[in-house]
């Protein structure tokens, strides 16, 4: 059985496209792909630019900061205590004794304002500028307000130094000691 022209000439071609697909497998197989650009399937990982801004220094350096970072809420909350307490002292200076007659929700309004305004300040000249510490300021301020008359029942000569022997006098006719006070009325825990 002769084949014809048409015939042979078919399956020569047949022949190279096997022979070209042969040969495109085993380039593949050895890793050298004949394609004009480099197709990255998925995430590309391994070149990503970050910033200078937003590299990691690493280490001991990047550990102290984060353990810096963590305590930071402690310590604000702490400014904020104290910025309860120096509320208190520049209010008896330049008020005296509160009157019994205001409003105790004024008073207390009055009291949260600028012990949070003295807590700002603080941690701003300290460097504690972020804004995920407002909270524990506030914190702060507000444990200031329920609980600073615990610590002058705890020490009232040290308070009887700082403020007066008739200021001690007054906070602990007030509130009872191991309480909590609301609006001036004590709460005892």
């Amino acid at each position: 059985m002769l084949c014809s022209h048409a015939e042979f000439r078919g399956q020569d071609i047949m022949f190279a496209h096997q022979a070209e697909f042969h040969d495109r497998i085993a380039r593949i197989r050895a890793g050298q792909g004949c394609t004009k650009a480099t197709v990255f399937v998925g995430q590309d990982l391994s070149f990503t630019y970050v910033p200078p801004s937003r590299r990691k220094a690493g280490g001991l350096g990047q550990v102290v900061a984060n353990a810096g970072y963590a305590l930071s809420f402690p310590f604000c909350a702490a400014i904020g205590l104290l910025s309860h307490g120096l509320e208190r002292y520049l209010t008896f200076q330049l008020a005296g004794l509160p009157d019994p007659r205001h409003s105790a929700y004024a008073e207390m309004v009055r009291m949260a304002i600028a012990g949070f305004l003295l807590a700002v300040v603080l941690s701003h000249l300290l460097g504690l500028r972020d804004r995920g510490l407002l909270l524990p300021k506030i914190l702060g301020v507000a444990f200031g307000m329920l609980f600073f008359h615990n610590f002058v029942h705890l020490w009232p000569h040290l308070f009887e130094a700082i403020f007066s022997s008739i200021w001690v006098a007054k906070i602990t006719a007030m509130t009872e000691p191991h309480s909590l006070v609301w609006r001036g009325i004590s709460f005892p825990f």
